[in-house]
């Protein structure tokens, strides 16, 4: 394999930065796009947004493009799949994709019930693909620190936490 083709579930902001980043089209005003790695490419794109299906056409016309994300699995368009949909969906797509050895890449959060991330995960050491969460937060030094406070017991166990972003 040359490259490895990579089909986005989803082309919000999220999707939208995988895309631009994968096609060195994205960036920001004032700032070059990101330059891809040589080994990756834009291999279709996957969106229920009738706006972003447009968007895509214009913004991407070589790539393909699928209204159901189990038609872009499936087209062999593409050799690993990434998730920036609503946080719902991460774990069924993810399974689907596993199930049928594809590689897959999870967005944040993994999922929204603990039984169902689970469930990815199980199916994910029993498969043979690359598989991974992006928690791209996991390396601030202002979480580090929370979580340090937290689990360092100086202020007892934690009842409840509210988070407001």
């Amino acid at each position: 394999m040359d490259k490895v083709r990579f089909g986005l579930v989803g082309i919000g902001a999220q999707g939208g930065a995988y895309a631009g980043f994968l096609t060195g089209r994205g960036g920001f005003p004032g700032m070059p796009a990101p330059e891809c790695p040589p080994h990756c490419a834009l291999g279709a794109l996957c969106d229920t947004d009738p706006a972003k299906e447009a968007m895509c056409k214009e913004k991407y016309p070589e790539t393909p493009f699928f209204k159901d994300w189990k038609d872009l699995v499936d087209s062999g368009t593409v050799d690993a799949v990434v998730t920036t949909v609503p946080h719902y969906l991460h774990t069924e797509i993810a399974i689907y994709c596993l199930e049928r050895g594809m590689n897959v890449l999870v967005e944040k959060p993994a999922g929204v019930y603990t039984k169902q991330v689970r469930e990815m995960n199980r199916c994910a050491q029993e498969s043979d693909v690359v598989f991974g969460m992006m928690f791209n937060q996991r390396t601030n030094h202002i979480y580090r620190k929370m979580h340090e406070l937290v689990t360092g017991g100086q202020y007892g166990a934690v009842k409840r936490v509210n988070w407001i972003i």
